[in-house]
């Protein structure tokens, strides 16, 4: 009984953290910051992509497919921290779309974050 009991626990929590938020991204002048959730990794070798445009009209003013960071002493196929992205100066808010790889190095689990924001 127990050993379900555990089972379902460790289910719900890996359900409840799939595709969780764990990256939060900061609008800042002429830059993008990532702020990683302690504990979590960004998968360096992933399809992570992100779209920056405009949320005016919707001109694309940047698109990220290689994320860069510092390397995670956990994993040194992650990343601990994502640098800022530049940007030029614009007016306005800008749409973030696209998807972020990662992983919790103490839960075990890896997923992704679907990203579609305007900041």
């Amino acid at each position: 009984m127990r050993s379900v009991v555990a089972l379902f626990l460790i289910g719900a929590v890996a359900v409840y953290a799939f595709g969780a938020k764990v990256v939060k991204i900061v609008r800042e002048p002429n830059q993008v910051a990532f702020l990683l959730e302690k504990g979590f990794g960004v998968q360096k070798d992933a399809k992570n992509q992100l779209t920056i445009s405009s949320a005016a009209n919707g001109k694309i003013i940047k698109k990220i497919t290689t994320l860069r960071g510092s390397t995670a002493q956990e994993d040194k196929h992650y990343f601990n921290r994502l640098d800022n992205v530049a940007l030029p100066q614009i007016q306005g808010k800008i749409r973030i779309e696209g998807r972020i790889f990662y992983c919790s190095f103490a839960q075990k689990y890896c997923s992704v974050q679907k990203i579609d924001e305007t900041l």
